[in-house]
């Protein structure tokens, strides 16, 4: 803890006081990254992210998302409720972990175009897609945030992707030139990449956890069948409709009707409880963690 004390020390004052500005309690920050109803937009999330081309390749050479998705989906919630809810040491602690961790990871993908992790565009487009799937999740399982929240959770987010290393000419200013950047980065950048093609494989039919390894096969697709179809409707339902039809992405007017019933399931059943206790287990998290060994990666 003290060579993480002092990592927080040598950290730029300015950055400190916006991280301190973005998460303090009372901001839309605080308010709403860490509410449980942006769960159910985490599959999506991930897939606008690997549809990059550049991210895509990274998880595809570097990441055991296949082998071992739980511990991969533990490891990245843990991360990022640190970066928000954590405090200033650790936060700056775990910033420096992932810009760290990301260095290394290097190499040519399928179309044999060489990438790195921390290609400046493509470290901001994996920051950002997480910034509008929170919005995107308040908007389809809650209330949708007004233009003055968006506003404010959007500025927040910016002071965010600055302690973890996103260079501001790489953020739009403001939320409506925000949602420019972001069509434009799905008509122009994103791809059909191997990495999205085998993640929404895998959510059709998941991969049974190291610790019920014993199960049968058969029992699991029973257990699991009805929570994968409306994870992956669910999925595919909320992607760009030009990224669904550049993967050959299709759902029935009656799956979309499904996607819309879990929705309001969702929205129904969480608008009963309290919004501190809807983010309560994002404020836990990071303080638990901190007695445990830290993340491999």
């Amino acid at each position: 803890m003290h060579a993480k004390v002092r990592q927080d020390a040598r950290l730029p004052r300015e950055l400190v006081a916006m991280r301190e500005a973005a998460t303090g309690r009372g901001s839309e920050m605080w308010r709403r990254f860490g509410d449980v109803r942006g769960l159910g937009l985490t599959p999506h999330v991930l897939a606008m992210q690997i549809a990059h081309p550049v991210v895509g390749a990274g998880v595809v050479d570097h990441s055991d998302y296949q082998s071992d998705p739980y511990g991969r989906f533990n490891r990245t919630y843990r991360s990022i409720t640190t970066v928000v809810y954590g405090g200033p040491v650790r936060a700056a602690a775990e910033a420096e972990r992932l810009r760290t961790l990301h260095r290394r990871f290097r190499g040519t993908d399928e179309h044999g175009r060489k990438y790195h992790a921390l290609d400046p565009k493509a470290y901001a487009w994996v920051h950002l897609t997480l910034v509008k799937a929170v919005a995107d999740a308040h908007a389809m399982f809650g209330r949708p945030m007004t233009r003055t929240e968006l506003d404010a959770y959007y500025a927040d987010s910016i002071r965010i992707g600055r302690l973890l290393g996103v260079r501001v000419q790489d953020m739009p200013s403001t939320w409506p030139e925000f949602l420019v950047y972001y069509a434009d980065m799905v008509d122009n950048t994103l791809e059909n990449t191997r990495a999205l093609r085998e993640f929404l494989a895998n959510l059709r039919h998941p991969a049974k956890p190291k610790a019920l390894r014993r199960l049968p096969d058969e029992r699991w697709r029973r257990m699991t069948g009805p929570t994968a179809r409306i994870t992956y409707l669910t999925t595919v339902a909320t992607l760009p409709e030009a990224l669904r039809k550049r993967c050959d992405l299709h759902l029935t007017s009656e799956e979309h009707a499904a996607v819309a019933r879990f929705a309001r399931r969702i929205r129904t059943t969480t608008g009963l409880i309290p919004a501190p206790a809807r983010r309560a287990p994002a404020i836990l998290v990071p303080r638990i963690c901190a007695l445990l060994p830290e993340p491999r990666g």
